[in-house]
């Protein structure tokens, strides 16, 4: 029968933890960062086909967790800045109280900075004219303001603000239409970020291992 017997050292145990640990660490955060890398490039790849602006790809944002820091417990929290961005990611019904006023080509995108709604209009132009359509959607009109002719001025396609206030104002004026009304939207799903994410998800134990032996 034999017996052996291992006399630590001072320290000793906790050097080798020490020295596991760091690469350990380096692995997990190199891991977790590749796998950030993978959800932002594949992700913005599926706004673009989906139809979506540079914007709203560059929207899509990934950070990785501690900063600057290598860790055991490195995350990456992967968001979109455009907070109602999700809807096209689950489809959703939206519904109107009564109706959703969407605004038409002929109206102004936006006032100031603020995207032009019906309350905005009414708030910083003036009033709008309900026009009811006998089986068809309503619509709300501005007024804008005329020449001596009695014509709008400008094409209508591209209204001018300016020349809605001066109608407003009680300047010779005709009725443009800017808002139809709808009672509800139905928007389908056109992004597939969540696979993306659960794709790369699945990867970590093959990204992790790569880089704790990166000669294998």
């Amino acid at each position: 029968m034999a017996r052996f017997r291992y006399d630590a050292k001072p320290g000793e145990f906790f050097a080798a933890m020490a020295s596991i640990k760091d690469p350990i660490a380096a692995a997990s955060t190199a891991a977790i960062t590749e796998a950030g890398d993978i959800v932002k490039r594949e992700g913005r790849q599926d706004i673009a086909a989906a139809g979506f602006s540079k914007r709203w790809q560059n929207a899509l944002r990934v950070n990785v967790y501690p900063k600057r820091k290598q860790s055991m417990n490195a995350a990456a929290l992967i968001y979109h800045k455009i907070q109602y961005a999700g809807v096209f990611e689950e489809g959703a019904t939206i519904t109107g109280k009564p109706r959703l006023w969407l605004p038409l080509p002929s109206a102004p995108k936006r006032v100031g900075r603020q995207k032009m709604t019906p309350a905005l209009y009414i708030k910083s132009i003036g009033p709008l004219v309900s026009i009811e359509r006998p089986g068809k959607p309503p619509l709300l009109a501005g007024k804008i303001a005329t020449n001596r002719r009695g014509q709008a001025k400008g094409n209508q396609s591209k209204v001018t603000l300016s020349a809605l206030r001066r109608g407003s104002a009680g300047k010779a004026s005709t009725l443009v239409p800017l808002f139809v009304g709808i009672d509800r939207v139905n928007i389908r799903d056109r992004l597939s970020i969540r696979q993306i994410t659960e794709r790369a998800a699945a990867r970590l134990g093959e990204l992790y291992l790569k880089n704790l032996n990166p000669d294998m």
